[in-house]
């Protein structure tokens, strides 16, 4: 799993709402938070990097790979891996996709 933190510029709600809509698109993506004041957007999940910062720019925003986030951060956990058994989000994230979507 895959933890990939950008710095977006967010002027509102419906900034916000555009951007969360394009990233919950891309297939594998598990959880999206948005942090409004800090500017910062954490997205988990099986996806690549490119592909994030890509959905991103296409809303006109412009999102940069958040400063302190190494180029590769992997989570993978021996326990999240054995099939039908569902990975837990890390502490911080809240899911916004329904656990029947997965």
């Amino acid at each position: 799993m895959e933890i990939v933190e950008l710095k977006v510029r967010l002027h509102c709600r419906v900034c916000e709402k555009a951007v969360r809509k394009a990233l919950c698109r891309i297939k594998g993506v598990r959880c999206v938070e948005i942090d409004v004041t800090s500017n910062k957007i954490t997205v988990l999940g099986f996806m690549d990097r490119k592909m994030i910062v890509k959905a991103v720019r296409k809303t006109g925003r412009r999102a940069e790979v958040w400063p302190s986030s190494p180029p590769s951060t992997s989570i993978l956990s021996k326990s999240c891996c054995p099939a039908r058994e569902q990975p837990t989000s890390p502490s911080g994230f809240r899911c916004i996709l329904p656990s029947w979507a997965f």
